[in-house]
């Protein structure tokens, strides 16, 4: 009977946490919804280039992201849980979408007429490549455009790598890649960041390839 009580009770919690979270993301995602109808957040340029041209990668990730984020949530509603593991196929498609993005994005700043009409930028080169595990540490470099020469950069991995997908030199960008793992990673891909220091709105995104 205590059981029973008690299981009754830990049920009517939960329910009750699950709605307040429910009722959070939903207000939450109202605001953001105000903000984007009144012009607090300026969406003209989300899918367009730092020169005003429409841009195809950009309107691809976007779909990409919208129509993964929309099936997890399907998923999720009919299955009543968070799916025990993640399609490896889902995750490679967000891969080869985004080093798209950046692949285009390299490709649009190699030319001055790529950066016409944008600000500050740094671009770090190259935008994708592919390290071994456990091979020899990999050097990014960067290149300033509207910025001073020595003007420094702060380099970051996601916090999420834990160390796990590889470190890199805040200072110098020298990336070290991992040990193999077993078994493989499930994910191979690994976000580089390049921030400057004297603007930390300027920053830029490489993508590693961990083979």
């Amino acid at each position: 009977m205590l059981l029973a009580q008690a299981n009754t009770t830990f049920d009517l919690l939960a329910l009750i946490a699950g709605w307040v979270i429910l009722i959070f993301i939903a207000a939450l995602g109202g605001v953001i919804i105000w903000c984007m109808v009144t012009g607090t957040i300026d969406l003209s340029k989300l899918i367009s280039e730092p020169n005003g041209d429409a841009s195809m990668s950009r309107l691809q990730l976007l779909i990409f992201t919208f129509v993964i984020a929309t099936s997890l949530f399907l998923i999720i509603v009919y299955g009543h849980a968070f799916p025990a593991t993640i399609p490896q196929g889902v995750l490679v498609l967000l891969g080869i979408s985004s080093s798209s993005y950046l692949v285009s994005k390299g490709i649009q700043f190699s030319s001055a007429a790529g950066v016409s009409g944008s600000g500050p930028a740094l671009i770090i080169v190259p935008q994708r490549v592919a390290v071994p595990c456990g091979g020899q540490p990999f050097t990014f470099e960067v290149t300033r455009v509207g910025l001073d020469d020595d003007s420094g950069v702060k380099w970051s991995l996601p916090p999420t790598s834990a160390g796990t997908l590889g470190l890199i030199n805040p200072d110098t960008g020298v990336y070290t890649p991992p040990q193999p793992a077993s078994p493989p990673l499930g994910c191979p891909y690994v976000e580089v960041h390049a921030t400057s220091v004297t603007n930390p709105s300027v920053m830029d995104v490489a993508l590693i390839h961990l083979i």
